[in-house]
């Protein structure tokens, strides 16, 4: 089973991102206590059955819809607090697409106090995506994409990660320390040979202005693999610079990606302010756990082709 952290999530109503040691990777989304049904938290893609963990209280029920159907129902009453619970278990799903929401249903449990609901995570049995029209993907990007922070490589990094998600094999390509027009100079050597279906690239780290060179870069690549589909992807939250330097490493590549239409995955807004991505580093590289937040940002974006 492959591990859906909180951030990875689709949100909508009422909900409070929380950091606290109590959750995984020191994150937790809590809806407020309210009896109204005002939040909803969603998954998709392709699967057989997934569990929900999050803290039990003295807290609410929710509602877990599959495809739109209600499946269950889970009670968040606990008489003690305990963290990283098991709260719900979907098994023997058909193996397909499905669309997966966790409903804060605004009832209780007789002995609790308020309706609240959490996520801590999912963990899903993932199954291969028919039709997934990718054969061969390849990851390029700096030092984030090699894994600098990662303890094993390569079987920790996004890039292998989402090779076990889409059961197609994937290219890493991580060039340490280097800008976008570097990464840029060697897509002829590096990309182009492997002939791939789908190019990910996760930019802007090491630029402060990485709009110009990621808008040649972009048209390089276009050039060098004009059939591939291309996915972008802003960098995740880091402490090396500056709340600001980041806003615009962001804005520019996002940018980039809006002039050039390119689809652009946010790695920063999910994981903003979590310190513990990088750990034990502590600056600018997510560790195996970040890598699997990664993974699952990028599954959502290719998911969508199916939602729609």
């Amino acid at each position: 089973m492959i591990r859906v952290e909180d951030m990875a999530l689709t949100y909508s109503g009422n909900w409070t991102h929380v950091s606290t040691a109590n959750g995984s990777m020191e994150s937790r989304h809590d809806s407020d206590g309210t009896p109204e049904s005002n939040a909803s938290a969603h998954w998709y893609g392709w699967c057989t059955g997934f569990k929900l963990y999050g803290t039990k209280a003295d807290f609410g029920i929710a509602d877990i819809y599959v495809d739109g159907s209600l499946h269950g129902r889970a009670d968040y009453y606990s008489p003690q607090a305990v963290h990283g619970a098991l709260v719900y278990t979907a098994a023997g799903l058909a193996r397909g697409f499905h669309s997966i929401e966790i409903r804060k249903s605004g009832t209780k449990n007789p002995a609790s106090a308020g309706a609240h609901i959490t996520i801590d995570y999912l963990k899903v049995e993932v199954a291969k995506p028919e039709p997934l029209p990718y054969k061969q993907i390849v990851c390029i990007g700096d030092s984030i994409t090699f894994g600098a922070n990662v303890a094993q490589r390569p079987q920790q990094l996004y890039g292998r990660m989402l090779q076990h998600m889409l059961y197609v094999p994937v290219s890493i390509h991580g060039l340490s320390g280097a800008s976008i027009g570097i990464i840029t100079n060697v897509l002829e050597s590096v990309v182009a040979p492997r002939n791939p279906d789908l190019v990910l690239w996760l930019a802007g780290m090491n630029n402060a202005n990485p709009l110009a060179e990621l808008e040649q870069g972009l048209d390089k690549l276009q050039v060098c693999v004009p059939d591939a589909d291309l996915i972008v992807a802003t960098i995740p939250y880091n402490t090396y610079y500056t709340e600001q330097q980041n806003r615009i490493k962001v804005h520019e590549v996002k940018q980039a990606c809006a002039n050039k239409g390119i689809p652009c995955v946010d790695m920063y807004a999910p994981t903003r302010g979590n310190t513990y991505i990088n750990k034990p580093e502590g600056t600018v590289h997510p560790n195996e756990e970040g890598h699997g937040v990664i993974a699952s940002l990028f599954y959502r974006e290719l998911m969508k082709r199916y939602a729609d």
